[in-house]
């Protein structure tokens, strides 16, 4: 209370020195600018009176925005010293206090609101306020401050689980700070690339970018960075198999961290120093270091990462030791934190509670979690299987595609080449003719350029629509699934119907990604059939009237299947309730196809990209196309020439 009167009495001394308004700002900025720089000492209890002072003269003066920047400050205050629940309140009456805050402003508030929930755990608000954030601290932000933004809301999106949002925000900040020379900047976001390049299994990328992180740090003068640097390149040295290097360089780098003042950074080292010594069974020793780690994290939010990762340590030691109902007990705080952030893979943590059931006796359960586990780990290296072999088969396709441009060239420049021997030798009639042939071989290479760009661009389209695909119906099911799986209580009836609408959806797909070829008796009128009775969604009927089928070109055949393909790719986009009639008739050597859709059309006009698609491939058969539409119904009608 004396020190609150004190601070009031100065502040009004203040006041009364200050001639007018400009100049009691004046002394307010330097408050300000002298808390900072305590602070950036570490020279909190001066910083701290120098903001009450700040603060008292803001009220005095009636600044809503100079309290809004001293109670700014005031939150930075809190976090140093450990204190995030004071910050995130210290920040709400900051805003509150100035309603009317400047852009410039708002994006310091956001930025340390999302830093705060950081430090809590609680990294669903962390992204929440930093996207808030990083737009205006593009704009308003130094270079410095933007790229840490980028890094502080990758780190959320990492623990998340979204490690492709959090690689996108690290590389992006990471630009920013090469471009500005911020060897500090660069340093904490080498080490961000370092720890999600680790836990995506590329040990020596991780390694490569922690070596970077620690010279930057070097530079910068940053030795807390540095040394979690080392922690970084640690852990990965230990994942690729080289126990003795890892514990070697871990403990040299606890040590040295026990000479800073980072609580983060000795329980960062200390659960990587934990997870070296557990896979080198040295049981003794990761005992001792355990309990150093659990009375620093004591003091710590227990939703922290570095907390967390303490937990996850335990469990294993527990485990390994038979101490089972213990390990069930930090199970239960884990999967209580794993609400709030990824704080350990599903799939490793129900291996454990698995393991531990079993080892008392409870074999049921113990095996319905490790079918849940192994499921779930086969689906994360099916899908990272499928995303290496999708990019090199696409690779493949593009360097094809680009040798036939450049042999496209070649012959260009050849064909210029004889016109310009041939217009030598012969006279002006000769001449004449040489150069017409010349422009009609040009007109045919351009045209046979313009055929290759247009496959580009429909590879490109198909790939598209199968990523929308595949992200709003099959990513969004199983999302859907493993929140159901999470609850205590999953309705098994709702995952099974869940489940077969995924199975569906997927078949669907597989079916439209290998189109069957028209060879050895494969007829459209039997491929057609094929395909449209195993859509559940809507239900087609098809009639087949004609004769001769296996007289149809394949080149034929095969537009004609991709249109109907397409067709009802969009029918189902655009018309989800609806019933759908198909006809195929082939009389003499003219085929014709139609398809008729009733139901509500919920969007498009007729006019869009897809329907552009199909005219274009049946052109390039000789085919006319014409579609009729309206907001209950949609007719397609295709046919020979």
């Amino acid at each position: 209370m004396l020190k609150k009167l004190l601070a009031a009495a100065m502040a009004a001394l203040l006041v009364a020195a200050c001639h007018n308004l400009g100049a009691g700002r004046q002394r307010l900025d330097s408050l300000i600018s002298e808390s900072e720089q305590m602070l950036e000492a570490e020279e909190i209890d001066s910083a701290w009176v120098l903001l009450e002072l700040a603060y008292a003269l803001a009220d005095s003066l009636s600044l809503p925005d100079g309290k809004a920047e001293v109670l700014l400050t005031m939150s930075r205050c809190y976090n140093i010293v450990d204190r995030p629940d004071s910050a995130i309140a210290c920040l709400q009456r900051g805003l509150a206090a100035c309603p009317s805050a400047s852009d410039a402003l708002l994006a310091q508030y956001y930025a340390e609101l999302s830093a705060t929930y950081n430090i809590t755990g609680d990294m669903r608000a962390c992204v929440e306020w930093g996207g808030k954030a990083l737009p205006l601290m593009r704009l308003y932000g130094s270079d410095e401050d933007y790229a840490i933004m980028c890094g502080n809301t990758g780190i959320a999106y990492r623990r998340l689980g979204n490690n492709d949002s959090a690689a996108i925000l690290y590389h992006q900040g990471l630009e920013r700070a090469m471009s500005a020379d911020d060897a500090g900047s660069q340093a904490y976001l080498a080490n961000n690339l370092s720890v999600l390049y680790t836990e995506m299994g590329r040990y020596a990328e991780g390694i490569s970018y922690a070596d970077s992180a620690a010279a930057g740090a070097a530079r910068a003068g940053d030795e807390v960075e540095r040394l979690s640097a080392l922690a970084n390149k640690g852990v990965a040295l230990q994942l690729s198999k080289r126990p003795k290097e890892a514990i070697k360089l871990l403990t040299s780098t606890l040590e040295q961290a026990e000479a800073t003042n980072s609580t983060a950074l000795k329980l960062k080292t200390i659960n990587y120093l934990l997870k070296s010594l557990i896979d080198a069974r040295q049981w003794q020793a990761a005992a001792d270091v355990l309990s150093r780690g659990e009375a620093i994290a004591a003091g710590m939010p227990q939703a922290g990462t570095a907390a967390a990762g303490i937990l996850e340590s335990k469990m294993i030691i527990q485990t390994e030791q038979g101490l089972y109902p213990e390990a069930l007990q930090t199970i239960g705080r884990l999967e209580e934190l794993m609400k709030q952030q990824q704080v350990i893979p599903l799939h490793r943590l129900l291996n454990f509670k698995s393991r531990c059931l079993a080892g008392l006796g409870d074999y049921r359960d113990a095996y319905r979690l490790q079918a849940e586990s192994s499921a779930l780990s086969d689906s994360v290296k099916s899908r990272e299987n499928n995303d290496k072999l999708d990019r090199l088969a696409t690779n493949i396709r593009v360097m094809e595609k680009e040798l036939q441009l450049s042999r496209l060239g070649q012959k260009q420049a050849q064909t210029q080449k004889a016109a310009i021997l041939l217009a030598a030798l012969l006279l002006m009639a000769a001449t004449a003719m040489a150069l017409l042939i010349l422009w009609a071989r040009q007109r045919r290479s351009q045209a046979e350029m313009r055929e290759t760009r247009k496959y580009f661009e429909g590879v490109e389209q198909e790939r598209v629509r199968f990523a929308r695909e595949l992200h709003d119906g099959a990513c969004n099911e199983l999302l859907a699934i493993g929140m159901q799986l999470r609850r205590e209580e999953p309705d098994v009836d709702d995952v099974t119907h869940q489940i077969s609408a995924l199975r569906t959806q997927l078949r669907q797909l597989s079916h439209e990604l290998m189109p069957p070829q028209f060879t050895e008796g494969v007829t459209l009128n039997d491929a057609l059939g094929y395909y449209l009775s195993h859509i559940e969604q809507p239900a087609v009927s098809l009639r087949c009237v004609g004769e001769g089928w296996d007289r149809i070109p394949a080149a034929t055949a095969y537009q004609f299947y991709r249109i109907a393909q397409e067709t009802i790719g969009n029918i189902i986009v655009h018309q989800p309730s609806t019933s759908v009639e198909a006809s195929l008739t082939l009389c003499g050597d003219k085929l014709a196809m139609d398809f008729v859709s009733e139901g509500q059309v919920v969007e498009g006009d007729g006019r869009g990209i897809g329907l552009q698609s199909l005219r274009e491939r049946a052109e390039s058969i000789g085919a006319t196309l014409t579609t009729e539409q309206t907001t209950t119904s949609f007719a397609l009608h295709v046919a020979s020439r």
